[in-house]
């Protein structure tokens, strides 16, 4: 199995200038933990997470140090650090030294990228353009698909899925918000977000005219950018 296998299709992403404000809100009303930072062209250039938020001068979690500290402390790391705690911009926080992966990178280099980096979840990219993501929820969630399961159901609901992926990624308005499919005995649950009730009844009506599919349950909701 393979990253366009179990992908979140689409990212929710930020660009540098947005600000710490915005990024925070988003991942709070769409239960991330993670946003990917990208150009006004499209461009993967750094990652913001819950971690890059944890010390911030609005939470009263900035590091205080005596005195005595910072004379042992680097200048550039001192000043880098004090950037990050109260800087407005998601390029102040924002870690640069991203990882990504392309849609043919299988779960084994994944996982094993995911433990090395201590990472909750990897930009899926091709031609420089985030196209999903892969986080350790996909991960759990094709691991509870797979477990138990026979090999021959587990084969024709993963066909119908990349089907359906398939199908979304060819359209011109292929959601740029995220759209998660599961697939169980041909029922397609979809979950996730889409910013246009038009695109959400298009990703329906995709996973409908799938071939095998029995049934599908649609839990996308419409949030529009505020």
């Amino acid at each position: 199995m393979k990253a366009s296998d179990i992908m979140t299709i689409g990212a929710i992403t930020v660009r540098p200038d947005s600000t710490v404000a915005h990024a925070a809100r988003l991942m709070a009303e769409r239960a991330i933990s993670g946003l990917p930072v990208v150009t006004a062209h499209g461009k993967l250039v750094g990652m913001i997470t819950e971690h890059d938020l944890l010390h911030r001068k609005e939470l009263g979690t900035a590091d205080r140090r005596s005195r005595w500290l910072d004379l042992w402390l680097n200048a550039d790391k001192l000043a880098k650090q004090y950037a990050r705690e109260h800087g407005r911009k998601v390029e102040d926080v924002m870690s640069r030294d991203v990882v990504s992966v392309d849609p043919d990178t299988s779960i084994s280099e994944i996982v094993e990228l995911m433990e090395t980096r201590r990472i909750k979840r990897v930009p899926v990219v091709r031609d420089e353009q985030v196209i999903g993501m892969v986080s350790r929820a996909n991960l759990l969630s094709t691991l509870a698909r797979l477990t138990g399961e026979p090999p021959q159901s587990v084969l024709n609901d993963l066909v119908i899925r990349k089907n359906i992926a398939d199908e979304i990624a060819r359209q011109p308005w292929a959601p740029s918000a995220t759209v998660d499919i599961l697939v169980r005995d041909g029922v397609v649950t979809l979950n996730g977000t889409v910013k246009a009730d038009h695109v959400k009844d298009a990703v329906r009506v995709v996973a409908e005219n799938a071939v095998g599919t029995v049934r599908v349950w649609d839990n996308i909701r419409v949030v529009t950018d505020t």
